[in-house]
């Protein structure tokens, strides 16, 4: 029997040995590729943002030819759409009981431990919203996300809500996609952005694929092999690994996840996966204000500090309880100004990568 010292057991001398606390919280919950830190922002002062978005009109319709002495008719075929973006209120409280923080060995750690919790929980939210929310399918107080945006703003060639099928990755349709929200115009004195601030966001699943193909695999399409030569790899501006489509960045998100196939195309919002085959998504957006046609995040009210769209509310004591409270709250909402800066594929299965 081993010799345990004074006491008569390893068992009784431990309970006059108290654990060392490590500070903080070790994470578990952890998600790559947030969109919320890439997105401008433009703080507005009322609760909602009106704008104007011209429609659309064909080239031959724009003017015509005539002949000499020949009448010129007056024109009056220009249009607009009104489009309203309203803040929404987001917003968590978590009670902190008094007897706990004033009997901790360092109320301040702890206090700021749960403001730190609390953050994260809101800033995943928000970034789940981003994607999934949808006010015509999940209710009024939400606001629009990608997925519902960009099928709103579709246009009428259906070439910028593409449905993939439950089928694999077509690179064309990325192409098609692409065309369709201009970023192979680079004509700056024509209003066109090129490429400038366009990035293609898709799941890990997909992103493995394109991966995989480029550097393993290649593309299979009647049994022969081709190569991905527009797909690259570089480095981002923190000298980290990314791919490349065209030369236009793919972000890997977390926030993008397993969907349901066949929903948030019209008749319902686009809804995780519950059953049968697990579909993705990819969106592409073009960032930039929305008086530039870009894609950004509206936000409004005061007390935050500069860049920040959440603010942070102390309660010292609840009536009726002995306990503070920690409050956020973030009136923001995500704007489109012109409908090619949204696009997306939806229901496409983890499969090989197709030209």
């Amino acid at each position: 029997m081993a010799v345990v010292g004074h006491w008569d057991t390893l068992a009784d001398a431990q309970e006059l040995v108290q654990s060392q606390l490590l500070a903080g919280v070790v994470e578990i919950v952890i998600e790559t590729g947030h969109l919320l830190p890439r997105m401008p922002v433009k703080q507005i002062t009322g609760e909602d943002l009106l704008y104007n978005r011209e429609d659309t009109f064909t080239a031959q319709s724009g003017a015509g030819f005539f002949d000499v002495r020949e009448q010129i008719p007056w024109s009056s075929d220009v249009t607009y759409t009104p489009v309203t973006v309203p803040l929404k209120r987001i917003a968590r409280q978590d009670p902190i009981d008094l007897f706990v923080r004033d009997t901790y060995t360092d109320p301040n750690d702890y206090k700021a431990l749960m403001i730190q919790q609390l953050t994260k929980r809101m800033t995943r939210f928000m970034e789940h919203q981003l994607i999934y929310g949808d006010v015509t399918f999940g209710g009024s107080k939400q606001f629009d996300g990608l997925h519902a945006l960009a099928e709103e703003t579709d246009n009428a060639d259906g070439e910028l809500d593409i449905d993939e099928a439950e089928g694999a990755l077509s690179l064309m349709n990325l192409r098609v996609l692409l065309d369709a929200m201009h970023v192979e115009q680079d004509d700056p004195t024509a209003g066109d952005t090129g490429r400038s601030n366009v990035i293609i966001i898709v799941p890990k699943v997909i992103s493995r694929r394109i991966s995989a193909g480029y550097q393993e695999a290649g593309l299979v399409r009647s049994s022969v092999t081709h190569s991905l030569s527009q797909i690259q790899f570089g480095q981002n501006e923190a000298g980290q690994r990314i791919a490349f489509f065209d030369g236009i960045p793919i972000v890997p998100s977390g926030f993008l996840q397993a969907e349901q196939a066949n929903t948030g195309a019209g008749s319902d919002a686009r809804a995780l996966f519950t059953s049968g085959t697990k579909q993705y998504s990819i969106i592409v957006v073009r960032w930039g204000q929305t008086e530039d046609g870009g894609v950004n995040m509206l936000f409004g009210g005061s007390g935050m500090g500069p860049g920040e769209f959440m603010k942070h509310v102390s309660f010292d004591n609840l009536e009726d309880f002995d306990s503070g409270g920690e409050r956020l709250v973030s009136y923001i909402a995500p704007a489109v100004g012109a409908i090619h800066s949204i696009g997306r594929i939806f229901d496409i299965t983890d499969a090989e990568v197709t030209p």
